[in-house]
C-alpha cells in the first residue's frame, strides 16, 4: 500500500487525529504553557508516535519516487540528490515532531508522558512502536468498509430513513 504525507494527514484529520483537531484533553492536563523539560519529554513521546512513523515511511517512498523522476544521474549526481533528500526529510521530520510534541505537551500532563515515555522504553513498548507501522499492510483489508453507506442502508432498512433518494427516469428521447 502506498501512502503519501498528503494521505496519511487526510487519513489524520479523518479519525480526527490531527494534533490540532478534536483535541481530548485530560481532566488534569496543564492550563498553562509547558515547561521545558514537559516539552522535551513530549518531544521524546511524539517521536516514537505512530503517525509520526506511517508520515516517515510514507516520505521514504516519495524520495525513491523523487530519484527516479530526476531520469539517468551520475553517481556524483544520486550522491547529492540522496544527501538532499536526507537532508530534507530530517528537515520536515523535526518539524513533525515538534507539531506533536506541541500537542503531547498541551494535552498530557507530565505524569502521563512519564507514563508514555516509561512504556515505550520497556520491551513491549518498544516492539510495539517498531512493529506498529508493519500493520498498516493489514488496512488493505478495510477496502469497501463505508460506515456511512452501510448505516444509512441499514437505518432505510429497519426505520424507513435515510434511504437513497432515486433517480427521476430519464425522458424518453423524441426523435
Amino acid at each position: 500500500m502506498k501512502w503519501s504525507i498528503a494521505g496519511v494527514l487526510m487519513a489524520m484529520a479523518l479519525v480526527g487525529a490531527d494534533p490540532g483537531v478534536n483535541a481530548q484533553t485530560s481532566s488534569s492536563a496543564p492550563a498553562t504553557a509547558p515547561s521545558a523539560e514537559t516539552q522535551a519529554l513530549a518531544r521524546k513521546v511524539a517521536a516514537r508516535d505512530d503517525f509520526v512513523a506511517m508520515i516517515q515511511t510514507a516520505a521514504f517512498a516519495q524520495m525513491n519516487g523523487i530519484q527516479a523522476g530526476l531520469g539517468d544521474l551520475t553517481p556524483e549526481e544520486k550522491a547529492k540528490a540522496q544527501a538532499i533528500g536526507r537532508a530534507k526529510l530530517t528537515e520536515s521530520m523535526n518539524r513533525i515532531v515538534d507539531l506533536f510534541a506541541g500537542a503531547y505537551a498541551a494535552r498530557f500532563t507530565p505524569e502521563e508522558l512519564k507514563s508514555m515515555d516509561s512504556f515505550l522504553e520497556t520491551p513491549a513498548g518498544l516492539a510495539y512502536s517498531q512493529r506498529l507501522i508493519s500493520l498498516l499492510s493489514a488496512l488493505q483489508n478495510m477496502k469497501g468498509f463505508d460506515l456511512k453507506k452501510d448505516t444509512l442502508a441499514e437505518t432505510c432498512a429497519q426505520i424507513g430513513k435515510g434511504c437513497p433518494v432515486k433517480a427521476p427516469p430519464k425522458p424518453a428521447d423524441t426523435k
